[in-house]
């Protein structure tokens, strides 16, 4: 029997702050698009930034803080922001709430593979 650790492609452990992280930083900048959007009134754009801009820097910034995993903990982040989105930041647009959650996803492995090293 071979201990996983001693293996060449064994896989680190997830870090639960990094898909905390994920979560807050996805609820956090989609709030906060959406609040400056309907500041500066940009009507129909405050939801292409809220539901994508947002989540891929979110994504992109989950990446970046656990090192390595990114995507799986942008994309638990982002799973469990759907609902908390879909109620009390984006009301009635599900859609959006289902965007955002995705594009976490998104960034997380679009920057996990941009950081990757070459073997």
């Amino acid at each position: 029997m071979t201990d996983r650790s001693s293996t060449p492609f064994a896989k680190p452990p997830l870090q639960w702050t990094g898909v905390l992280f994920a979560l807050a930083a996805n609820l956090m900048l989609v709030t906060l698009v959406e609040v400056l959007s309907h500041q500066l009134g940009l009507g129909n754009w405050a939801w292409l930034l809220a539901g994508i801009a947002a989540p891929l820097l979110a994504g992109l910034l989950t990446a970046r803080y656990t090192g390595q995993r990114g995507a799986i903990h942008a994309f638990l982040g982002g799973l469990i922001s759907i609902p908390i989105i879909g109620l009390l930041i984006l009301p009635d647009a599900w859609q959006f709430a289902l965007f955002a959650g995705a594009y976490c996803t998104l960034g997380g492995a679009v920057t996990e593979l941009a950081t990757r090293r070459r073997t």
